[in-house]
């Protein structure tokens, strides 16, 4: 039989593939649950593939079953031991991760996203869990709108929203923090201070991270400017992917100013062409990536030159690469679904299998006794009508 996969998805027919390369599509979200999956002629779907033909990349699991005593001490049936408790699961991950350089907009990005799903009617809703974080969002929001720039993050910020998914409640983690901090975390490998700790600890949480670049900076940042978006971003990927249950974590890509840096995008022909020829080394280390052109306000001139934000901003795709992140999350949240009711339905069927065994080898016990004991007691009775005869 060949290994040559053919994908159906919509309209569309792609192929051939390998196995693992089907997996790896699925994976990065670039195949849709009611694709169609055909080999050598046979047409199966999304759950039958995975039932009948299981990612190669994962081992499989042997369960390791210890031995039922033969002869139990008491009339109770064997009891069957329950097999070695599984692995401690890694950290919950429940942080929606906003990761950009000095000046690349994490602050403002954050505050008017919030905005937005704060006076969401279309379902998907947003709520500080206290008071002062949604003071200070929509106070950021109202600077703006007056047409001054908020201060520079000075220090680490933890925030924690409830999100409003179509009725399904979610706690979500943000972490706004320095753009010093992020260099001193990934470029310069400054592990020592409170500082960078919490937000290596912050990537260990990342159910899915946003990377916020200016593009100016590939053009016309300064060299330190530029092995911070460079560099930086690829370190920082890197410690995702190196973090328990990190390897599947969704990551986009946000180019920031989307109206200040148009035509610096459109020089280099699309914004996933800027993207690939600009940071090579991070295309290759994301693998498959979403890129998207954001502009949380648009800019005006004050007499002196000096850029301001707009009081009549309008914010451009600012909520596009949060809602790809969530889709991906609530894809890989039903993977996981369907894998544990998969390790569930065997699970059963192995304790079926096990009572089951314990049931036929305590029966056998007993009716190999009771056969025992009769013939015992059968030779004691011809013992005996032979002792009586003699005399």
């Amino acid at each position: 039989m060949s290994d040559e996969w053919y994908i159906e998805d919509g309209h569309k027919t792609r192929g051939p593939f390998l196995l693992i390369e089907v997996y790896e599509l699925i994976e990065l979200g670039d195949i849709g649950d009611d694709a169609w999956f055909e080999l050598d002629g046979e047409r199966i779907d999304l759950d039958s593939l995975r039932e009948q033909w299981p990612d190669p990349r994962q081992a499989t699991e042997i369960p390791v079953l210890e031995a039922v005593e033969d002869v139990p001490d008491s009339e109770t049936p064997p009891t069957v031991r329950s097999p070695a408790a599984s692995p401690k699961p890694p950290p919950e991950r429940d942080c929606i991760l906003i990761l950009g350089r000095r000046r690349a907009g994490k602050t403002v990005y954050l505050a008017t996203l919030y905005e937005a799903l704060w006076k969401s009617m279309g379902g998907l809703t947003m709520k500080a869990q206290a008071g002062p974080t949604h003071k200070m969002l929509t106070g950021i929001v109202d600077q703006l709108r007056r047409g001054h720039w908020p201060e520079a993050t000075l220090g680490t910020r933890h925030l924690e929203f409830e999100l409003d998914d179509n009725g399904v409640k979610r706690t979500i983690v943000a972490f706004d923090y320095s753009g010093e901090d992020f260099r001193r975390a990934f470029v310069e490998d400054d592990e020592t201070s409170p500082e960078t700790a919490k937000l290596m600890e912050y990537l260990g949480r990342a159910a899915a991270a946003i990377l916020l670049i200016d593009p100016a900076v590939a053009v016309a940042g300064d060299h330190d400017e530029i092995v911070d978006d460079d560099f930086g971003m690829v370190q920082a990927v890197k410690k995702i992917r190196g973090c328990p249950g990190g390897d599947t974590a969704p990551i986009t890509v946000a180019l920031t100013k989307g109206d200040r840096n148009r035509e610096v995008i459109l020089s280099a022909g699309t914004k996933h062409d800027f993207i690939m020829r600009h940071y090579p080394a991070l295309v290759r280390t994301l693998g498959s990536f979403i890129v998207f052109t954001v502009s949380a306000v648009q800019e005006i001139q004050n007499p002196d030159g000096a850029a301001l934000p707009s009081p009549e901003s309008v914010p451009l795709n600012v909520d596009k690469p949060f809602l790809h992140c969530l889709d991906q999350m609530r894809r890989r949240e039903k993977k996981l679904a369907r894998r544990e009711r998969r390790h569930a339905a065997k699970q059963a069927k192995m304790d079926q299998l096990l009572a089951e065994e314990a049931a036929v080898r305590w029966y056998n016990w007993k009716t190999a006794f009771l056969t025992a004991g009769l013939i015992v007691i059968g030779l004691c009775i011809c013992v005996l009508i032979w002792i009586l005869r003699t005399d």
